[in-house]
């Protein structure tokens, strides 16, 4: 129990720290760049690192991958489902 506290308390710690520089990044890009360059770079930002973790097991591109697969099996249960009612 001690251990999963101490575990919450550093995954708090790093989200705001990383909240923290977040913002100050985005700031240092607008001031530096201007609202739109801001922007785009931040998009460049979020793409690459989806990228980069596409081979993760555990990341968001699998994420997307196992609920397109799970709507796909919904969508072929369904249409059995109607076959066998209008059969």
């Amino acid at each position: 129990m001690k251990e999963k506290i101490i575990s919450y308390v550093f995954i708090a710690i790093f989200l705001v720290g990383f909240l923290i520089c977040g913002l100050l990044l985005s700031v240092l890009n607008i001031s530096v760049f201007g609202f739109d360059l801001a922007v785009i770079i931040w998009l460049i930002i979020f793409a690459g690192s989806i990228w980069l973790s596409r081979k993760d097991k555990d990341g968001i591109v699998m994420l997307f991958k196992d609920i397109h697969q799970s709507n796909l099996d919904d969508i072929e249960e369904q249409e059995l489902v109607e076959r066998g009612i209008e059969q």
